[in-house]
């Protein structure tokens, strides 16, 4: 029986990675995918996931699509008697036309990394500090960093199900390549205020499920407006075994003002294999 459902479950990932095989844009990060409950303390542990792909849309010789796309996921906690520590690191690459003689080559990457510290964890209500880096070519942003602090309401805290508030201040610098100027960039900074919900369930032993949702809102000046920046992320984890998961995974942000006339709505779908030790 067991076989029979890991062998579906091959088929359904199979289909997955042909039907969703996009560039990934991950503006949003789950952190509570990282953040781990245990009765010991004192001990570090990770995840670490790795997509490669390769596949052709060509239209004709004279019109090749060739796409070489390679992601990388790393996760890292280190859980004390009273505070926890995650480091959460994710970068994409994108390569199209890899092949081309006619040198029509086109890049696009995104990336993160992100620290956060939650202390007094084991309370109803812990408090926060985080910092992040932040790339996305593929929008035209060059550069983004942030830091804050804030606190975490525990809602519900059991084995199979957790529910959790978050509230805080931080500083955001942006710089943002212009559309059609390349060699001109936005630059904002702006103290916004950031607010999560999170979630994260647990059907039965091989099933999970973790989300995430974000609203950060800041003034600006410049354009005498709130910017508003709406986000989300969604897990599914199957556990294959003791170590090997298979990860579907959709995220979405929306911004009502960006910095630099882009897409207001983007998302992406993954999929792929995650080793936790």
């Amino acid at each position: 029986m067991r076989q029979k459902f890991y062998f579906i479950l091959f088929g359904f990932t199979i289909v997955l990675l042909f039907a969703t095989n996009l560039p990934v844009s991950a503006q949003i990060l789950n952190i509570e995918r990282s953040r781990v409950e245990r009765d010991t303390v004192n001990y570090l542990t990770g995840k670490a996931g790795l997509n490669f792909s390769m596949f052709n849309r060509n239209a004709g010789k004279n019109n090749p699509n060739n796409y070489l796309q390679l992601t990388f996921t790393g996760d890292l906690a280190y859980i004390s008697a009273e505070h926890s520590y995650l480091l959460l690191n994710y970068y994409n690459y994108l390569l199209v036309n890899y092949d081309s003689r006619e040198q029509r080559n086109t890049v696009a990457s995104t990336g993160y990394a992100h620290f956060r510290a939650n202390l007094l964890r084991r309370r109803m209500l812990s408090y926060e500090l985080f910092t992040q880096v932040q790339a996305d070519k593929a929008r035209g942003l060059e550069w983004r960093t942030l830091a804050g602090a804030g606190i975490r309401l525990a809602l519900l805290r059991n084995k199979d199900l957790s529910l959790y508030l978050g509230t805080g201040l931080m500083h955001e610098h942006e710089e943002w390549e212009v559309p059609g100027q390349e060699e001109r960039l936005q630059i904002a900074n702006l103290p916004k205020s950031t607010n999560y919900i999170s979630a994260r369930a647990q059907f039965n032993q091989h099933v999970g499920a973790d989300a995430i949702a974000y609203y950060q809102v800041g003034y600006d000046s410049g354009i005498d407006k709130f910017r508003n920046r709406i986000s989300g992320d969604l897990s599914l984890n199957f556990k294959l075994n003791s170590r090997l998961s298979f990860r579907t995974n959709f995220n979405c942000t929306y911004e009502d003002e960006p910095i630099v006339p882009v897409t207001r709505f983007v998302y992406a779908v993954s999929n792929g294999l995650q080793l936790q030790f």
